[in-house]
């Protein structure tokens, strides 16, 4: 389903006067593959490449070497369109994803933009909304809303586009107990491949079957989430 051979990639710093720039690789030849229905988590400290991997995925950051493969289609300039089409992304804060006056606009606004029938449209938001238990923010501005409400509409946004695939930018961080739990739970119920980048140790051992380990760039393990971070030795060297 997600398919990384090699991938390199890096930050190209803008040139000051007179001094060349040193080129900053974020990314050092990663390679893992994520099955169809596979629920993944992505665990690195801060500035271990997460983020950067996530922009890689979506075509934003270019390689410097490698293959990104979705759904066994390399990812190119040629292909990025169509591979959007499949991939759903959950930012960290929902915020960057609610922007309209009113819940049921902003999760409308991505099916309008790509062509779906105006009637169609309405009916895959009332589904969206419906499957979240989040049908009566409907009418409620997303300005006005809990972090956890947020969150659930901003999921909705992304599931009424129907991808195959989901990446979650840290989806319980500032989040209450409660709404952790909650998130949790939804997201474990999602029947669709997830790639799931957070710091909570508890949630990834819960809900994933596979956690890659980032360090510096690299990709340093991938297993068992329970057999990894039990290894305190590891965790330590990996700098969780």
């Amino acid at each position: 389903m997600v398919r990384l051979v090699q991938v390199s990639a890096s930050y190209q710093p803008a040139a000051a006067a007179g001094y060349a720039t040193e080129v900053d690789r974020v990314l050092n030849n990663i390679s893992f593959h994520i099955k169809k229905g596979e629920s993944v988590a992505l665990i690195g400290a801060n500035g271990a490449g997460k983020t950067s991997l996530f922009l890689a995925l979506a075509g934003i950051l270019p390689l410097t070497g490698g293959s990104i493969f979705i759904d066994g289609v390399a990812l190119s300039k040629r292909t990025i369109k169509t591979a959007r089409r499949k991939i759903g992304f959950v930012f960290q804060n929902p915020d960057d994803q609610l922007f309209m006056s009113r819940v049921y606009d902003d999760v409308l606004f991505g099916l309008l933009n790509i062509g779906v029938a105006e009637e169609e449209a309405h009916i895959r938001v009332r589904n969206a909304l419906a499957k979240l238990g989040a049908g009566h923010l409907a009418d409620r501005s997303p300005f006005r809303l809990s972090g956890g409400e947020k969150r659930l509409c901003a999921l909705a946004a992304v599931l009424v586009m129907e991808p195959e695939i989901v990446f979650f930018d840290e989806p319980t961080a500032f989040l209450d107990p409660k709404s952790q739990r909650a998130a949790s739970e939804v997201i474990q119920a999602l029947p669709l491949t997830k790639l799931i980048a957070t710091h909570d140790l508890a949630f990834a051992r819960t809900l994933c079957d596979r956690a890659l380990i980032l360090r510096s760039g690299s990709l340093v393990a991938d297993g068992d989430p329970a057999t990894l971070f039990d290894d305190a030795g590891n965790m330590s060297l990996w700098g969780l």
